[in-house]
């Protein structure tokens, strides 16, 4: 993940001090890269004990890892603080193409590099231990939870997707926690919605996944474990969710993909029996259920 994203998705958790650094960082790339970490701590005016807990906070191993970090982004224009990403009035169709094309690609990119095994070794075992998924989301994160509920139904689980509390909540509250998973998706990790729910779904012992963007939020106090995505780029005027949809999706698609990979044959059963049921559907609504 470039340099310039990480520091960007985590830079509301930050304390002052380390927030001093990560600035510094952020708008002066190239000198940092000539820099020791106690020249670093002086620009920042902070202590040397600062600038490695930022960059450990921002999982690189050591302070010489995030300059060779930045260095590769410098060299291939990834860190250009300048590029505007903002959608004007009138803009010709090219420079919109351009843009768009971009900004997916930058989202991507650093959504692939969030995603750890680590991570999958605990989050792929919980998920094949359950039968019943249950995920919420709101507005265009429900569009993610629905994504969800189709990939992991055709694999032959129950899955219970809402955007509304009153229908999600008496499910969830009522479900055996040895037997169910639920999922949050929030790209903000604040939707009140969410929040709530993951608090009592918490509180009510039930495994809880949460997907936001990168950092710590008020979802990631109440889950179990996160899948976090990179921190989408957004101008003034934030018209549509479209960057953070493509990190959502893509990051859906990975834990799915890791999932049937583990499980393959499993997998590959009950998906040919989903596949084999709409077939026999469609040849009876051709043949009008004859």
């Amino acid at each position: 993940m470039t340099v310039r994203g990480n520091f960007q998705g985590a830079l509301d958790g930050l304390a002052s001090a380390e927030r001093r650094v990560a600035e510094y960082v952020l708008d002066n790339p190239e000198t940092v890269l000539s820099m020791n970490v106690q020249e670093l701590a002086a620009a920042a005016e902070t202590s040397a004990a600062t600038v490695s807990r930022v960059v450990r906070r921002l999982n690189f191993a050591g302070y010489n890892e995030l300059k060779l970090q930045l260095a590769a982004d410098l060299s291939n224009g990834q860190d250009d603080a300048s590029l505007d990403d903002a959608i004007r009035q009138n803009e010709d169709l090219h420079s919109l193409k351009a843009k768009l094309l971009a900004n997916a690609e930058r989202s991507l990119r650093e959504t692939v590099d969030q995603v750890h095994d680590d991570n999958l070794d605990l989050v792929l075992p919980l998920l094949h231990g359950a039968r019943h998924l249950l995920i919420f989301g709101v507005g265009a994160s429900y569009l993610v939870a629905q994504n969800i509920a189709q990939k992991w139904s055709r694999l032959g689980y129950a899955c219970t997707v809402s955007d509304d509390l009153n229908v999600f909540l008496p499910p969830a509250m009522a479900t055996d926690p040895d037997n169910a998973v639920v999922w949050f998706v929030s790209n903000s990790g604040e939707s009140p919605e969410a929040v709530m729910a993951a608090k009592l779904a918490h509180s009510a012992g039930l495994p809880v996944i949460a997907t936001t963007k990168i950092g710590q939020n008020s979802l990631t106090k109440y889950a179990d474990y996160t899948l976090q995505t990179s921190q989408p780029v957004e101008g003034h005027h934030r018209f549509a969710a479209t960057q953070s949809l493509h990190a959502q999706f893509m990051l859906v698609d990975i834990v799915y993909y890791a999932f049937v990979s583990r499980y393959y044959e499993e997998a590959a059963r009950s998906v040919s029996v989903s596949r084999e049921a709409v077939a026999e559907y469609k040849r009876s609504l051709r043949n009008g259920f004859k």
